[in-house]
């Protein structure tokens, strides 16, 4: 394995819901000893690595040369944080990094995976992975104790997909992958997943459908299906990325236009049977059948919110809020669904055109 540069935006809630405390608690610690003491020796061993887990992994390595006690506290930090590689202090650091019985954070920026799989069954307590800004070159990214995975801004140069296996998942972030999407394996425990697929900004995507550019329509599946629509490159026609989200709770499904992804997936769509809240953009919304946006509703039996964000950026000039007009439901939408929410830029004609169909399905619209 080795990495690349690039630049880290992560967050931990958890630690920054702790900061003030150890803070102020540090600072009383440190005002009732006397001159000449050493006041960060005083603290606990536990006190010690929480610090060191908001350090790059580079400088918590070096506090080993403090002290004798120093010479190993960084290895049993909870959280490391890598940003880039340079030098033989990376190539030394990877043989270590993936073998730790105490963390449960890890943050890789910047980096660049290389192997056969990225197997973390060494790490029994990681619980929370985010990769960003980073080249993924490996058939496999495993692990059987992560809860929360967080894949952003990367890309692989593989002819592969990269596999992610890691089914005790409860949240997923995959955003903005360049190149191949990966494929996702069962998460059962999954309930949140947010995916961007496609091409944004710079980043491009390989899954792309050979005939959209030329008719503006998915050839899909069928017989005469181009490359990527056809079939996975290994041959298989299983789903890409829907069948390992099923179970969530809550999902939030971007796309750009022209990617094959979500619906080649379609094609066999499982039931999203603990689905409550779904978001959409544009991408699920295109008529004058709207195959994606019913298939969808279809398998999601529980839905009780339906978003459709139908604007490019950050914000929505137009707000609208839809109901049930009479107490006959259509087949297409769950019995359960209380709120359907459009966004848009404005009212064109596409707008238009969505509306249209869902007063299809018994739903009208106000202004909000």
């Amino acid at each position: 394995m080795s990495s690349t540069d690039s630049s880290s935006e992560t967050s931990d809630s958890d630690s920054s819901d702790l900061r003030p405390a150890t803070s102020v608690g540090a600072r009383r610690l440190f005002d009732r000893m006397p001159p000449g003491i050493d006041c960060i020796g005083a603290l606990s061993d536990g006190i010690l690595h929480h610090i060191l887990s908001f350090l790059p992994a580079q400088e918590a390595v070096r506090t080993c040369v403090l002290a004798q006690r120093w010479r190993h506290l960084w290895k049993c930090t909870t959280g490391l944080r890598i940003v880039g590689n340079k030098g033989p202090f990376w190539r030394w650091l990877n043989g270590l990094l993936f073998v730790s019985r105490c963390l449960r954070t890890l943050v890789l920026s910047g980096v660049g995976l290389q192997g056969t799989t990225l197997d973390f069954s060494s790490c029994p307590a990681l619980e929370d992975l985010t990769i960003g800004f980073s080249v993924i070159n490996v058939g496999k990214i495993s692990s059987l104790s992560l809860k929360c995975l967080s894949i952003f801004r990367c890309r692989s140069y593989l002819d592969d997909r990269v596999r992610v296996s890691a089914p005790c998942v409860v949240s997923l972030k995959l955003l903005g992958f360049s190149g191949i999407t990966p494929l996702l394996e069962s998460m059962p425990l999954l309930e949140t997943a947010f995916l961007t697929l496609g091409a944004h900004g710079h980043h491009t995507s390989q899954d792309i459908c050979q005939k959209y550019s030329q008719s503006g329509v998915y050839c899909g599946a069928k017989h005469d299906a181009c490359t990527n629509c056809h079939a996975n490159n290994d041959g298989s026609r299983n789903c890409v990325v829907l069948g390992a989200i099923s179970n969530a709770k809550h999902l939030e499904l971007i796309s750009s236009f022209g990617t094959v992804i979500f619906t080649r997936d379609l094609k066999w769509c499982p039931t999203f049977d603990k689905l409550k809240n779904l978001i959409l953009n544009d991408y699920w919304c295109m008529g004058p059948s709207f195959d994606a946006l019913s298939c969808i509703l279809k398998h999601s039996p529980v839905l009780e919110k339906l978003s459709l964000h139908l604007f490019k950026g950050l914000r929505a000039n137009v707000k609208m809020k839809g109901s049930y007009s009479s107490m006959e439901r259509s087949s297409v939408i769950s019995e359960h669904l209380k709120v359907v929410d459009v966004k848009c830029s404005v009212v064109d004609e596409n707008v238009v055109e969505v509306l249209k169909f869902l007063c299809t399905l018994n739903i009208r619209f106000c202004f909000v």
